[in-house]
């Protein structure tokens, strides 16, 4: 589906709007202003998908990510955490597929500057990565090459950035060492725990549960949009992660 962002105009996150995100701030002091992600949201094949989308209020979204470093940092999105659902105390939810490259996906989840959990997902191309209730993420491209990710989510939420602004980031920072990825812990926080280290594939499970194929293009759901009715309604379901 990357043929849809070709006539679509982005929204450009640049290397500015990361000043209060990024771990390397010497580097980014003295660093040019550049084009760090690109994001296209709403996008659908034809007007029928579109419809479709619009009223199960749901939208489908594409992000490209140039490999680059941030100083000492691999480069990432700045992360958010996700509105509560009406009615609830929990979040919504969010699903990506991997398009092109690789994808780490940074969840952690937190209460006021303490982090009770955190953990990485390694993804490839064509595999996905659930962001479950109550976890905010931030994504990650260590590799050397473009990464293209979509996402289905609930179309009516805002993204909430505050506490990865306070906090100048997620819980831990991606750096850069002579044996590749190095995991710093950000002492902005209170506390952060250890960090667990996935890979897609070991949350096979959850897709099942969800009715969902796993290595199946991830767009097609608007042709079975009622599989997608947990990022609408995540109380309704058990979360094991």
């Amino acid at each position: 589906m990357i043929d849809l962002i070709r006539d679509n105009i982005p929204n450009i996150r640049f290397l500015s709007d990361m000043k209060d995100f990024v771990f390397d701030v010497s580097w980014f002091e003295n660093a040019p202003n550049a084009e760090i992600y690109y994001m296209y949201r709403g996008l659908a094949k034809d007007e029928n998908d579109k419809q479709a989308m619009e009223k199960n209020n749901l939208r489908y979204d594409i992000t490209t990510v140039p490999p680059r470093m941030l100083g000492m940092e691999f480069t990432k999105t700045i992360g958010h955490e996700h509105a509560l659902v009406p009615n609830t105390n929990i979040t919504y939810t969010e699903i990506y597929e991997v398009l092109k490259g690789e994808a780490i996906y940074l969840l952690q989840k937190s209460k006021d500057r303490k982090i009770i959990d955190i953990y990485a997902v390694k993804t490839k191309a064509g595999e996905k990565c659930i962001i479950p209730p109550n976890y905010g993420h931030v994504t990650i491209n260590a590799s050397n090459q473009e990464l293209i990710m979509s996402n289905w989510v609930e179309s009516h939420f805002k993204s909430d950035y505050e506490l990865f602004k306070k906090n100048r980031g997620a819980g831990y920072y991606a750096l850069k060492n002579e044996n590749g990825l190095n995991w710093q812990k950000n002492k902005n926080y209170e506390e952060v725990p250890d960090i667990r280290i996935y890979d897609a594939i070991d949350f096979l499970p959850i897709f099942g549960k969800f009715g969902m194929n796993f290595s199946a293009p991830m767009y097609r759901l608007v042709n079975e949009i009622e599989k997608l009715d947990f990022l609408k309604y995540p109380q309704r379901y058990a979360w094991d992660k």
